[in-house]
C-alpha cells in the first residue's frame, strides 16, 4: 500500500462531518427557516393572519378561540387556515357578539327586532360608492337596515 505524503494525510483526516439535524428548542417559532424553504420548494406560500378572535359555530356547539395565532397558506389556489390557541366551548343558544360600539347580548327567547347602528363611516362609505348625498345614504342605510352592499347596489341601481 502507498502512503500519502504528509500535505495530503492532513486534508484526509480534516475531512468535513455530515451536516447534523438541527435540535428545535423550546419557543421556536412555527416558521422556522428551514420549514419555509421546504414550503417555497412544494409552491406554498405562508403568511401570517393579525386577527384578536375566531369563532366556529356548528349545530351542537359554538368554538371562541382568544388571541389566536392564524397562518394562512396557499398552495394550487387553495386557501388553507390554521389556527393555533386556547379554544373555548359555548353554547349556541347564547353568544355574545361584540362590536367596536357596544356588546349585544343574544338568545333564542328574544324576537324581539335588534336596533341596528349605523355609523358615520358606514354612511360615508354608502354615499361615496354610491355618489349621493350623506343624508340620501342614510335613508338607504335605515331602509336596509345598515346591509352596506344592499344600499349601495339599491342607490347604483334605482332609475
Amino acid at each position: 500500500m502507498v502512503k500519502l505524503p504528509k500535505e495530503m494525510q492532513n486534508k484526509a483526516k480534516s475531512k468535513p462531518k455530515r451536516p447534523q439535524p438541527s435540535v428545535k428548542r423550546d419557543g421556536q417559532q412555527f416558521g422556522s427557516r428551514q420549514m419555509r424553504r421546504r414550503m417555497a420548494q412544494q409552491g406554498i406560500d405562508m403568511e401570517p393572519v393579525d386577527a384578536t378572535r375566531v369563532i366556529i359555530e356548528s349545530p351542537e356547539k359554538t368554538i371562541i378561540i382568544d388571541q389566536p395565532e392564524i397562518f394562512l397558506m396557499k398552495q394550487a389556489g387553495q386557501e388553507i387556515y390554521q389556527v393555533i390557541g386556547q379554544a373555548e366551548e359555548v353554547s349556541p343558544d347564547s353568544i355574545t357578539i361584540e362590536s367596536t360600539e357596544e356588546a349585544i347580548e343574544l338568545s333564542p327567547e328574544e324576537d324581539s327586532e335588534i336596533k341596528v347602528m349605523i355609523t358615520e363611516n358606514d354612511i360615508m362609505l354608502v354615499a361615496t360608492q354610491a355618489n349621493v348625498d350623506k343624508k340620501e345614504a342614510e335613508s338607504v342605510l335605515k331602509d336596509c337596515n345598515g346591509d352596506i352592499a344592499k344600499a349601495i347596489l339599491f342607490l347604483k341601481n334605482r332609475p
